[in-house]
């Protein structure tokens, strides 16, 4: 029995230190992926150009040199801005300036341009039919260079990306040097993206993703119609809570978990990035492929291992207080009705992080390659903000929650001896729990002045919590005689009407524990009841 009590005493700030220590070290290695991986891969690809290079400069050894013949070596420059927004679908382009771009293409025996076909030069940008092909050309002197110059009409059918560039001669295409490589004669197309086509991805990537979590919308909304059909002890004034809500809802203290909400965000939040990138690569880089997660895999795997660590902590060290009747957002920041500042950070440093990812990918997606990357110190944080998260569900203690409430007695023994049982789990015993009653109206709202606190000594213990003996029960039971609430005149007039609001759930109890944790009962779940009234057993 004294290992259990030492194994459960040390178990609560072992496993939050365990989870910051997983969490680190696997941001940690991430970021060194990360470092090692964009230190190496300059490297390879210098040492990729360097074969190449050799390889083709043997191969120009023992090729034959033609010196009448037309050949192309470099283009100048590497990226072309064009002003005009590319867009999903046809938009007037009137309002944009009519801008000319020039493109110098370097080789050997370039032909000055005359009027015969057989001198005529054109320089294509891309592959038809979405190409742009120019024949406003000018030729150097020394006939080793050309200069190529576009039009708005001609460069808006480019797309974003790399394109490649030829150059023809009387209509056939010039020989390339045999040091170029195919990279060399690439150019890179930058160009604005709509606002329209921006919005049209993003709608896509919104519509897709809402199918997806329509699914489990539908699986949430079965579930909680099993669960309300199951329940006959449901009133149909509880607040009425759609799926999404009920998906988050914790059953135990009908509160909303801030793990299981952390999870959905960040689950949301990934999904439709993957998809807004995606679809927006494909669309307008016209690359189809899978795409990186760039460490937000990692960024998943700790909302899940929180998600689990915070269960299996609830599981075992108690749940938190249940606060009000029905689930509120403000859950996600209060522990028994009392505001956590660990769950206020946690909170806060989701929601930074989560909106940033949005806003960065929006900026970029149009040329990204991978979802933004996540800094190595970012994960660091999010592991110590986890952490922190589970070591105060560790460390405070489990808070109330009522589960049924009993008036004993009959109205005719309301003279004598009228008492109040309240039944639930990790109450504070008496002494140092605090009890308080007021009327509501029709509409469930308080009324004034009908608000007492019972004493002390009107609170009796009447179940101990077998698992935490001296420190919480699972039982109490309230005597009315004695209360002194009201002056004596008014006392039993106050006492029937109790009796009276109690029957047509109309009394709000609060229960506060010791440390400040508290359940709030109103009659909505589950009916009240009437019982004979036991004996006033004695707490010593």
């Amino acid at each position: 029995m004294s290992w259990k009590r030492i194994s459960k005493r040390y178990y609560y700030p072992l496993l939050s230190l365990a989870l910051v220590c997983f969490l680190l070290f696997t941001s940690i290695a991430v970021g060194e992926v990360q470092k090692n991986v964009s230190t190496t891969e300059p490297t390879n690809l210098n040492s990729t150009q360097i074969d190449s290079t050799t390889y083709l400069a043997q191969s120009n050894n023992e090729a034959l040199s033609a010196p009448d013949v037309t050949s192309i070596r470099s283009i100048s420059p590497k990226e072309l801005y064009v002003s005009i927004p590319q867009s999903l679908v046809p938009e007037n382009i009137r309002g944009y300036a009519q801008e000319r771009l020039n493109l110098v293409v370097t080789g050997d025996n370039f032909p000055q341009p005359d009027n015969s076909l057989k001198n005529k030069i054109a320089v294509t940008i891309g592959n038809p039919p979405d190409a742009a092909t120019s024949t406003n050309i000018r030729v150097a002197e020394d006939r080793k260079a050309i200069f190529a110059t576009f039009s708005s009409d001609q460069l808006k059918r480019l797309s974003r990306g790399t394109h490649p560039v030829s150059v023809e001669v009387g209509g056939n295409a010039t020989s390339i040097d045999p040091q170029t490589t195919e990279e060399q004669l690439q150019v890179k197309v930058m160009r604005p993206v709509s606002g329209l086509t921006t919005l049209i991805v993003f709608a896509i990537a919104a519509f897709v993703t809402l199918i997806l979590i329509g699914l489990i919308y539908a699986l949430a909304r079965e579930s909680k119609k099993a669960n309300l059909a199951s329940n006959s002890l449901t009133k149909s004034n509880q607040k009425n809570l759609n799926s999404l809500e009920w998906l988050l809802l914790d059953r135990q203290t009908n509160t909303f978990s801030l793990a299981r909400t952390q999870f959905v965000w960040w689950l949301t939040i990934i999904v439709f990035g993957y998809l807004f990138l995606f679809i927006g690569r494909g669309v307008i880089q016209g690359i189809w492929e899978f795409i990186g997660l760039s460490g937000f895999a990692y960024t998943f795997l700790i909302s899940l291992v929180t998600l689990v660590t915070a269960q299996a902590t609830s599981t075992i060290r108690g749940s938190k207080g249940s606060g009000d009747v029905n689930p509120a957002w403000s859950d996600l920041v209060v522990h028994g009705g009392v505001v956590a500042l660990e769950r206020v950070q946690q909170v806060v440093w989701n929601l930074i992080i989560g909106i940033a990812f949005i806003v960065i990918l929006l900026v970029t997606y149009t040329t990204a390659s991978s979802l933004p990357s996540i800094p190595s110190e970012i994960l660091v944080l999010m592991g110590i903000s986890a952490g922190g998260y589970i070591g105060g569900k560790a460390v405070r203690k489990a808070g109330p929650n009522i589960s049924q409430v009993v008036l004993l007695g009959e109205p005719e023994d309301y003279n004598s001896d009228p008492q109040l049982s309240l039944a639930g789990e990790h109450f504070s015993q008496a002494g140092g729990v605090i009890v308080q009653m007021v009327y509501l109206d029709e509409n469930k709202n308080e009324k004034p002045d009908t608000r007492i606190e019972v004493k002390q000594d009107n609170v009796c213990t009447l179940e101990p919590d077998p698992d935490n003996p001296g420190e919480f029960c699972k039982k109490l039971q309230i005597s009315f005689n004695g209360l002194n609430a009201l002056p004596e005149d008014q006392w039993l007039v106050w006492l029937h009407d109790f009796a009276d609001n109690f029957t047509a759930t109309r009394v709000k109890i609060t229960l506060i524990n010791a440390d400040g944790q508290r359940a709030v009962w109103d009659g909505t779940n589950p009916v009240p009841e009437r019982r004979k009234a036991p004996a006033l057993q004695s707490p010593y």
